[in-house]
Formats: C-alpha cells, structure tokens, sequence
C-alpha cells in the first residue's frame, strides 16, 4: 500500500481509501457493505470516508459495524453537514455521529459544505473544542475556496486545519489553478472525491460539473491502459494520484470495486501518456 503524509502531520494515510456516499440506503446491501469495507481494511485501505448526511447517518453506522473490534486499524473521516455547522450543531452533530460509528474520537472530521447560515467562526470554535476535548484528533473542511480555507484556519488558531475534500477527476481539474498550489504550500492535504466524474451540485461552489467522457476519451484510455494491462478505470485513477499532495476516496460498494482500486497501485503512467491524457482532459 502507498501512503501519504496528512498535511503537516507526522501521520500516514493510504492514497486510496474507502468512499461510502449511498451506504445504508437500502438494508438489503447492509451485509455486502459492511463486507466490502472489511475486505478492504484487510488489503490495505484503513482510510474510510463517511458523512452524517449519507443515508441520514445510516452510512455511519454501517462504518461502525465494519470496524467494531478493529477502530484502531483505520483513519476514519466523517463529515457534520452545512445545516449542522453553527457552534452548538457542531457539538451535537459530532457526538452523534461519535454513537453511529461506536466509537470514543473520529480522526478527522470536515464540515462538508460551505454554510449559508452559520458563520465559518462559529464552525471553527466548535471544531478547535472537539480537538481539546479528545472527540476530533484533526479537522479539516469539504468544498472549500482559498479565501474560506484561509478564514477557517484564523478562526481555529492553534488547531491546524490540515485537509481539504473536493472533487478531482479527468473532466474537472479545476483545482490544478489554485487550491492544489495553495494546499501544498500551507501543508493540507487534498482528498479528492469522484475521481471519475460525479460530482453533484459543484456549479454552487464556482467548480465544474461533470461530463460523461466521450468515446474519443473513452478510447484513449482502453488504448493506455492495454499497455500497462490495466482497465480506463484504473488508468483514469492512477492519473489523479500523480498529485504528490493528494488522497482520493473512490466509492467502493463491493469487493470487485476494491479489487480494482487496488490494482491502481504498483505501477505509474509514463510521462508521455500522462502528456497524451491531459492535451485531451484539458483544464
């Protein structure tokens, strides 16, 4: 497995971890989730990414399954929602994600929008106090600008904010411009999400949407990827993770999903098909 340091941190997460947007919906796939997610700690994927707002917290306790007996094998991320992020919503939106997950801290928690209504201060206040409580070991924010990013890190003072969760796929690269630059300068890490193209509701925040790839695109990746015997697929997420600076959190519904994430690692695209990938996917 490749790991990546988590911004200025002294720890390591993998590069590839476990997306869980869509668990819990449907109780009839409780049993193949929960089992796709432990297949995937076994092979390595420890990094597992989770919302409040996933399934109306049914994601979160299908994580809390999967790692019961195991929490100190993971990283795990989850998320409180925009409408949660005044400074008490914080505090009640954490301990209720902290009973679905069956667990005493989560390692890194997100605001995962941008907030209408509550003041990026008062998000930050609640966040810096679930770090000097023990609740949150690291905080980070989820489709956040530059300007916002610099706002939450005053408004946590001493607590670094060290991530930040956006979309990065081949029809988006928009991030490449500015806040991947920014991100490596001021030791957070990216954690792209959708990295094969949906990315709901992105026209709000000023990102790009997500265009299906074309049989002209489609095909110059079956050609790329027949030369290193891999799938479009994994061409397509290998090229997100040439961004030293950068996880990415693929959905994972089943082992086959994870199966072929996992063998997007252990090779690298040569420059030349990295050059031929990207005067097609331009910015």
């Amino acid at each position: 497995m490749l790991y990546r340091k988590l911004g200025n941190t002294e720890v390591s997460i993998p590069v590839i971890g476990q997306g869980t947007w869509k668990y819990g919906e449907d109780k009839q796939k409780e049993k193949e989730e929960v089992e796709a997610l432990h297949f995937g700690i076994r092979n390595g994927l420890t990094l597992i990414d989770t919302a409040e707002e996933y399934g109306n917290g049914g994601a979160e306790k299908i994580v809390g399954q999967a790692i019961h007996g195991i929490r100190d094998d993971v990283f795990l991320v989850t998320k409180v929602s925009a409408k949660n992020c005044s400074y008490k919503g914080v505090l009640r939106a954490a301990e209720a994600s902290l009973e679905r997950l069956k667990t005493s801290h989560i390692d890194l928690y997100l605001q995962h929008w941008p907030s209408q209504q509550h003041d990026v201060s008062e998000t930050m206040g609640a966040m810096a106090e679930l770090v000097n409580k023990g609740l949150v070991k690291y905080v980070g924010v989820s489709n956040f600008s530059i300007q916002l990013m610099k706002e939450a890190q005053y408004h946590l003072g001493n607590v670094p904010l060290i991530c930040n969760q956006v979309p990065y796929h081949l029809n988006d690269r928009s991030i490449e411009n500015q806040i991947l630059p920014f991100a490596e300068e001021n030791g957070i890490t990216i954690m792209g999400y959708s990295p094969f193209g949906f990315a709901p509701h992105l026209h709000t925040f000023g990102m790009k949407g997500f265009p299906e790839v074309g049989s002209i695109e489609r095909n110059i990746l079956d050609t790329i990827g027949d030369k290193y015997g891999k799938t479009a697929y994994q061409v397509a997420l290998n090229w997100v993770l040439r961004q030293q600076g950068l996880v990415t959190i693929p959905k994972a519904a089943n082992k086959k999903h994870i199966v072929d994430n996992l063998n997007t690692l252990g090779w690298e695209l040569e420059k030349d098909d990295i050059d031929q990938i990207e005067n097609h996917f331009l910015l």
